[in-house]
């Protein structure tokens, strides 16, 4: 996760993202999504951004997704401790299946609560830092597109580390439940391990 501040209240972001299932059947994916993220205040962010992924769905199914969003975070605690936001973000997906040539699009809304908890020191910008993390997300489908995972409920928990301004890492242990259409029953229980190494480039000494 690659991030870029500019000009006082920006931050450009990109992610770069590979998953797979060690189970049988198996897939994979390859994801790339760049974010330009504006905070309005201490309390209000908004965001652009687009996503595109080739997923290998089963040995004779293949999709590659177009997925521009727009969505903003709301910080309920700044300055605090402990920070709490909410993070609501609404995504046209473009799905189109390779072997048929064909389109499928939607609209999904994604709502998701976080929680951020600095360990071992008071604030989060201390380099040196442990930091706890959690959040609960909610995907919702107006309509049905035929792929794996439509509809997603997502529970999340993990442990960061701060080095210094530049590097942060972070494992989250994530259970997710899925289903393929809305108002059905989630059909799939998932147990999904994450790594992420987070990156923050500046090119002055101080970034806000």
């Amino acid at each position: 996760m690659l991030n870029y501040a500019f000009a006082k209240s920006y931050n450009f972001e990109n992610i770069i993202q590979y998953n797979t299932l060690l189970d049988s059947p198996r897939w994979r994916s390859l994801q790339y999504n760049p974010l330009v993220q504006r905070s309005l205040g201490n309390h209000f962010d908004v965001m652009t951004g687009v996503t595109l992924v080739y997923t290998n769905q089963t040995e004779e199914y293949n999709t590659f997704e177009i997925r521009p969003a727009i969505g903003c975070r709301v910080h309920f605690t700044p300055k605090r401790r402990i920070l709490t936001r909410l993070y609501v973000r609404v995504e046209q997906r473009n799905v189109e299946n390779l072997d048929e040539k064909s389109w499928e699009s939607t609209i999904r809304p994604r709502i998701r609560a976080e929680v951020l908890i600095p360990i071992n020191r008071k604030s989060f910008h201390d380099d040196k830092l442990w930091y706890g993390l959690a959040d609960g997300e909610w995907f919702l489908t107006i309509d049905d597109v035929r792929e794996r995972f439509a509809n997603r409920f997502r529970l999340r928990t993990g442990i960061g580390y701060r080095l210094n301004y530049t590097s942060r890492f972070e494992f989250v242990f994530m259970i997710q439940e899925s289903k393929k259409a809305f108002g059905e029953s989630f059909y799939s229980t998932d147990n999904v391990f994450r790594f992420r190494y987070r990156h923050y480039l500046r090119n002055t000494p101080k970034s806000p």
